[in-house]
Parts: structure tokens; sequence; C-alpha cells
């Protein structure tokens, strides 16, 4: 699935090969004329742990490398992948063991762990929160989650994607506050130009923690 900021629209497509079904979802979009001459892409999965994405837990890498190669070949060089898993997790270990390092050899795409980041402290209506550094100064984010349940706000998709744009510390507090309005303030401070959904998998029954019972 594709939705892009500034269109209300949103494009879906069926089936299992990311190498096939991406390129054609990308030139229907007909975002490229949105992308900054210069300045950096960023791309954002869902890295939230160790774990390889035929469990449902994290991004398919062939997506994010579809993405990449679709950027390359239409000019756009300036990519780096980013993020920062949950708490107790390694990002680096993240970026190895769901394929990430593979893609940023071939593809020759830094990876960014923000976990090692300076911060940003930025103001959301009521709620004030320091963000990663390298994502506000980014020119253009493509956010790339993954569709699945979550046992607290039941669904995590795009807008739960973006806490890993945020220090631990910040997770931490948000799930204090309660979930829902930070999620939300969050997604106000941080602008998704372009999401990609990965829902090859798309099980709305996983998540780590369980799941609430209905």
């Amino acid at each position: 699935m594709i939705k892009l900021e500034n269109k209300n629209r949103l494009l879906i497509s069926y089936g299992f090969e990311p190498k096939v079904m991406l390129p054609e979802l990308l030139k229907e979009a007909n975002f490229l004329s949105e992308l900054p001459s210069s300045g950096l892409i960023v791309i954002k999965p869902n890295l939230v742990l160790a774990k390889n994405s035929s469990s449902g837990a994290t991004t398919d890498p062939q997506v994010v490398a579809s993405i990449i190669s679709f950027l390359k070949i239409n000019g756009f060089h300036d990519i780096a992948i980013m993020e920062s898993s949950w708490l107790g997790d390694c990002t680096d270990r993240a970026f190895r063991i769901c394929g990430y390092e593979e893609i940023s050899k071939t593809l020759n795409v830094p990876l960014v762990n923000l976990k090692k980041d300076q911060t940003k402290k930025v103001a959301s209506g009521s709620f004030t929160f320091n963000i990663c550094k390298k994502v506000l100064d980014s020119a253009y984010l493509i956010n790339v989650p993954v569709l699945k349940a979550h046992c607290q706000t039941r669904l995590t998709c795009a807008l739960k994607n973006l806490k890993g744009c945020i220090p631990d510390s910040e997770k931490r507090r948000f799930h204090d506050f309660g979930l829902h309005e930070p999620i939300a303030r969050l997604n106000s401070a941080i602008k998704s130009r372009l999401i990609v959904v990965d829902a090859i998998i798309g099980d709305l029954t996983f998540e780590e923690g369980g799941t609430p019972v209905q």
C-alpha cells in the first residue's frame, strides 16, 4: 500500500513479490516531482527488533531495496536508511539480522542507528519531546511500516512507526502518557511525505507481548 502526504490517494497492490510490485506502485504514485533536487531522502523501516520479516515483525528488506532502486534509477542518490529499535534491542543487530546490511552494501546506502544520534527538542500542542536530529534535518521522509497488531494501540502502522525517530528515554515517556496522543503529536512534528506499507505478511494477530482480548 502507498499513501502520499499531499495527494488523497491510497494505492494497493496484491502479491508477494516486492521487486515486481513496488516499481509499478511507485510509478503510479507519481511522486518524483515532489522530491527535492538536493538534500537527504530518509527511508524509515520498522526494525523494532532483530527478527526476520517472515515473522511479520519487521519490514521486508525487498520492499526497501525496491524503493531505493527506483529512486536511484530516477536519479536520486542521496539516500539513507534510519532506525532505532525498541528498548532492550540492538539496532545494529537488527540491521544485520533483518537483511539491511546486505542492502547497504549492494545499493551503497548508509545505515543510520538513531540510538547514537543527537536530538532536538520539538513542541507539538501541549507536548514537548526530543526527536533525532538527522530525521529532522532530512529533506524527504519515506515511512515504510509493517501492518500488524499491537497490544496497546490495537494497530501499528505508519503513525506508530515514527517512534523509531525518538530516543529511548522518550519511548519510555510515551508509554507513561499513554501512546495515542504522543504518537499523534509526534506525527505532527515529523512529516511522512510518502508512506509505503509492507502488508505482505499483514499479521493482525502478531505483536510482541500479545494482542488484546476481544
